[in-house]
């Protein structure tokens, strides 16, 4: 932070807030606190990835909850047994995640999925099978091979044609 006066010339120490953090999935759970294979923005588990509603949001007050059951339970510096525990609640270990002190700091809000990966990822695996189901796979081939030579396509589009 730093120091800024107001109209009145009372310093203040302001810090700037945070609105949102693009970051890997990977680099988002430890940021997030959550663990093994756990969404950093929602409570679904690899095991719910595929279901058809909506799961509420990982917040704040929920990490900061399991954290003080797992602190009650064990010593946090006790690193291996902490870590042990905290696994039990979908945690990463973490005692204290950077924004646990923030006054108006949701992670589920400020952190942002990893764009790039996510959409490629929803195209590949959602969309193009309901292209292909629907145009037929005759009819994407005819599409690609129309395609201009100044464009170049994707390497993956070719698999999606077979």
């Amino acid at each position: 932070g730093i120091m800024l006066s107001d109209p009145i010339r009372h310093s203040h120490y302001c810090f700037t807030p945070l609105a949102s953090y693009i970051a890997d999935t990977l680099e988002a759970m430890m940021l997030v606190s959550v663990g093994g294979k756990t969404l950093p923005v929602t409570m679904a588990m690899y095991k719910q990835f595929g279901d058809p509603f909506w799961h509420e949001p990982w917040t704040k007050p929920t990490t900061l909850m399991q954290l003080a059951v797992a602190k009650s339970c064990t010593n946090p510096n006790d690193v291996e047994v902490f870590f042990h525990e905290a696994q039990k609640l979908r945690l990463n270990g973490v005692e204290k995640p950077f924004w646990w002190d923030w006054l108006l700091a949701e992670p589920s809000h400020f952190f942002m999925p990893e764009s790039l990966h996510h959409i490629h990822k929803q195209f590949y695996d959602h969309d193009t099978k309901c292209v292909k189901t629907v145009l037929k796979r005759y009819r994407i081939r005819r599409a690609l091979a129309s395609a201009h030579a100044l464009c170049p396509l994707p390497e993956y589009v070719p698999l999606i044609s077979e």
